[in-house]
């Protein structure tokens, strides 16, 4: 069984994460040093050390949101979901050839709905009943196939029995971006997360998500 709690946490909140969510954009602000870089959950990327932001601050934080549940249904639902990857992928070759096997031929958008959907079928139900790791797994997205994705290696250390504790906190950033009389603000979301179980304990963790996908 799943149970998700949530937490209100005030903006202005000295906590943990927020602590750790100020000294990560100082990091990638420049401002200080890179150390902080590290904190990003699967270790800092080359993109994390050349990407910079200038006049951030946080604007807004969600309540922080806590999960616990069983590691058995975590890889269950990765494993069902993956499998129907690997079965679209599989049909969405084979029908993309014509009848001899030589010329490749275009799939319909209709076609390839229907290959899609056991996937968002199966990711709609992971995001049902686990939606906190389903968030930070990115599951509804196409970044969940992402080879830098770190919620894989991490679901393996976790190990396959017993339950698991995930954190969220999930603060807004506002940066002004664009050059000379072009800057103009943009508002992205930065999440600070924990995953523990009796094998594991990461830490206060960045999701490195503005390294390979902003949303």
């Amino acid at each position: 069984m799943t149970a998700v709690t949530e937490t209100e946490a005030g903006l202005d909140a000295q906590d943990e994460a927020r602590k750790l969510a100020e000294a990560y954009l100082m990091a990638i602000a420049r401002e200080g040093s890179e150390e902080p870089l590290e904190s990003l959950l699967g270790g800092a990327t080359l993109m994390a050390h050349i990407y910079t932001i200038e006049n951030w601050k946080i604007v807004g934080r969600e309540k922080s949101r806590q999960e616990k549940g069983r590691l058995e249904s975590l890889h269950e639902n990765v494993a069902a979901i993956d499998k129907a990857g690997r079965v679209a992928l599989a049909a969405m070759v084979a029908g993309n050839r014509e009848p001899d096997g030589m010329q490749p031929q275009e799939l319909t958008a209709s076609e390839a709905a229907r290959l899609l959907e056991p996937i968002r079928d199966r990711a709609r139900s992971f995001a049902q009943s686990h939606p906190v790791f389903a968030y930070l797994a990115r599951v509804d997205r196409q970044v969940y196939w992402h080879p830098q994705n770190p919620f894989r290696p991490l679901l393996e250390k976790a190990g396959r029995r017993g339950s698991y504790l995930v954190e969220l906190d999930l603060f807004w950033v506002e940066t002004v971006e664009g050059a000379h009389e072009e800057k103009r603000p943009r508002k992205w979301p930065l999440r600070v997360v924990r995953f523990r179980t009796n094998e594991l304990d990461t830490g206060l963790k960045i999701l490195p998500a503005s390294d390979w996908n902003a949303e």
